[in-house]
């Protein structure tokens, strides 16, 4: 299995707790057609020319229709901070 980061995952992003369900950012790359750099920089802040830790969201129904056919348990909140649903059930 491939390492995103040595990171726990509370530390996380987003993209890279996504590319860590699917075993590693080869497996997701393969999966929604894309090359392993352009999964990378998903995961890159945004000073570094990455996304700042989010899946694009021209990227994420691909994403979702892959971890189906995959078998790999994603969620809407996956996509998003942890810090961004404090409050939300309030």
């Amino acid at each position: 299995m491939e390492c995103v980061h040595s990171e726990s995952e509370a530390q996380m992003n987003p993209a890279q707790k996504v590319i860590k369900k699917f075993g590693g950012v080869r497996v997701l790359a393969e999966a929604i057609g894309m090359q392993t750099p352009g999964v990378y920089k998903w995961t890159y802040e945004k000073e570094r020319g990455g996304t700042g830790g989010l899946i694009p969201s021209d990227k994420q129904v691909e994403v979702v229709a892959a971890a189906k056919r995959l078998n790999v348990d994603l969620s809407a909140s996956d996509f998003f901070p942890e810090d961004s649903f404090q409050g939300a059930a309030e």
